[in-house]
């Protein structure tokens, strides 16, 4: 009966030692980090996966920040510009967010509505505004708050 008591102590004992040193461990794979907190309140919109794309949705993001894959500090703006041939993006301050210059399509609706979202998004401002400036077949759009 002494030798069972041993080996039960000594048993509870190597699962307590175990337990300690797989905390830190688990930590260092990511678990719940920041990135997926960043993801919550609409975040996941100003975000993109390591691979450069945009998160399709907050559970997307959660998901690769919950696994420790991180996300690139994209904004909505720059995955917005980014999408368009020809384009290069300009990040900015004070009350200019960002710029974004592109080759004019023969449709330019489209193109300016996803870069007014973006900078609503990027804002995360109602009155934001962008300028749209089309010059020599080259537009530029300003994200202004």
């Amino acid at each position: 009966m002494r030798r069972l008591k041993c080996f039960v102590v000594i048993g509870a004992l190597t699962a307590a030692a175990s337990a300690v040193a797989a905390g830190p461990a688990a930590a260092a794979k990511g678990g719940n980090n920041d990135t997926a907190k960043q993801c919550q309140r609409g975040g996941w919109k100003t975000l993109a996966s390591q691979t450069g794309e945009p998160f399709k949705n907050q559970g997307d993001c959660v998901n690769d920040g919950a696994h420790g894959l991180g996300a690139a500090q994209a904004s909505a703006g720059e995955t917005a510009c980014a999408k368009l041939t020809g384009s290069s993006f300009t990040p900015l301050q004070d009350d200019t967010l960002w710029m974004c210059q592109y080759p004019t399509p023969s449709n330019p609706s489209g193109p300016m509505a996803a870069l007014k979202d973006a900078c609503a998004t990027d804002s995360m401002r109602p009155g934001s505004q962008v300028g749209f400036d089309e010059r020599n077949g080259q537009t530029t759009a300003t994200c202004l708050i």
